[in-house]
C-alpha cells in the first residue's frame, strides 16, 4: 500500500469518525467494486484481456467474484441508495458496481480464471494482502500484463483505492454544489514505450473558459476535482499521446469516476485502443 494511499485512509477515518448523518456510509457496511484490467499472453504484444477469479477471505462468493470478465466491471449487490439525496432514483452503490463487505479486516487472492496462482508474489512466493477496510466504498484495482507462471511479482500488484462519495463544495457562482470528479487509471498499455508497464494519464476538461486538469498515477486515483455542473470536453493524454477524446456533462451535486482502460496492445497508444467508463457513484 502506497504513503499516499495510507494518508488518505487516515483522512477518511477521521471525516467518518466526526460524521454522524445518517444518510452517510458510515456504520458497519464497507463497499468494494472491483476493476479487471488485466492481460495475458507470452509477451506484451501478444497479450489479450482475460477473466479473473477474486477471491474475498478465501471465497469467490459474497463480495468475491468468479470469473469476472475482461475489462469488466464487478456487478453491483450494494444495500442501500449511497450517500446522498436520492429521490427517485435507485440503489447508485450497485449501479456503479459496488458490493456489500463487512467492515473490517479482509484477505484477498486475485488471479487468471481458472488457475490457481495468486497475482500477489514476492520474490520468496505468493503473499495474502490484508486490509481493513473502513465503512466506505473501494475500488480493487485489477491492472498488468501477466507473461509467467507463477506470475512476475510486479506484474498484477495489490491496489486497492478509497472513494470519496460525500458532498462536492458549494458553487463560488453560487446555485448550488459543483460536480465531484476523479479519474481511475487502469491502462497498462497506455506506456508510450510499448512495454506494458502503464503511465501517468492526464485528463483535461475544457468548458467555455474553464479548464480543469487530473492527473492520475497507473492503478491509482487522481484525486476529485470540483467541475463546475456543465458540459465539458474531456481529452485524455499520455504524455503527448492522445487517448481520447469525448464530451461529459456534469449536473450539480454528482460524484462520478471516470476510469481509463486498454483494450489490447498498440505500439502508439491511442483512441483504438482506450475504453473509458463513466460511473455515477454518487447524487447530492
Amino acid at each position: 500500500m502506497t504513503a499516499r494511499t495510507v494518508g488518505v485512509m487516515v483522512l477518511l477515518a477521521a471525516a467518518l469518525a466526526a460524521c454522524n448523518d445518517a444518510t452517510s456510509p458510515a456504520g458497519t457496511t464497507g463497499r468494494i467494486r472491483v476493476l479487471n484490467s488485466v492481460f495475458q499472453g507470452n509477451d506484451v504484444a501478444s497479450a489479450v484481456p482475460v477473466a479473473v477469479d477474486v477471491l474475498i477471505d478465501s471465497s469467490p462468493g459474497g463480495a468475491g467474484l468468479a470469473g469476472l470478465a475482461a475489462l469488466a466491471l464487478s456487478g453491483g449487490n450494494a444495500s442501500g441508495q449511497g450517500a446522498g439525496t436520492h429521490t427517485g432514483a435507485g440503489a447508485m452503490f450497485t449501479a456503479a458496481g459496488y458490493r456489500d463487505l463487512p467492515s473490517g479486516i479482509h484477505s484477498f487472492v486475485a488471479r487468471v480464471n481458472g488457475t490457481t496462482a495468486s497475482f500477489f508474489q514476492t520474490a520468496s512466493g505468493e503473499y495474502l494482502p490484508k486490509q481493513y477496510l473502513l465503512p466506505f466504498p473501494y475500488t480493487f484495482i485489477l491492472a498488468g500484463v501477466d507473461s509467467t507462471d507463477p506470475p512476475d511479482p510486479a506484474a498484477v500488484p495489490w491496489a486497492m483505492i478509497p472513494d470519496d462519495p460525500f458532498t462536492p463544495p458549494a458553487d463560488s457562482a453560487g446555485g448550488g454544489l459543483t460536480a465531484r470528479v476523479q479519474i481511475v487509471n487502469a491502462a497498462p498499455m497506455a506506456d508510450t514505450t510499448g512495454a506494458g508497464l502503464g503511465t501517468d494519464i492526464t485528463a483535461i476538461f475544457a468548458s467555455g473558459t474553464d479548464t480543469l486538469p487530473a492527473t492520475a498515477s497507473y492503478r491509482q486515483s487522481s484525486g476529485y476535482i470540483n467541475p463546475r455542473a456543465g458540459t465539458y470536453v474531456v481529452t485524455f493524454m499520455s504524455g503527448t499521446f492522445l487517448l481520447h477524446t469525448d464530451t461529459v456533462t456534469f449536473a450539480k451535486g454528482e460524484v462520478r469516476t471516470l476510469i481509463v482502460q486498454s483494450t489490447a496492445y498498440a505500439a502508439t497508444p491511442g483512441p483504438g485502443n482506450t475504453k473509458i467508463t463513466n460511473l455515477l457513484d454518487n447524487k447530492w
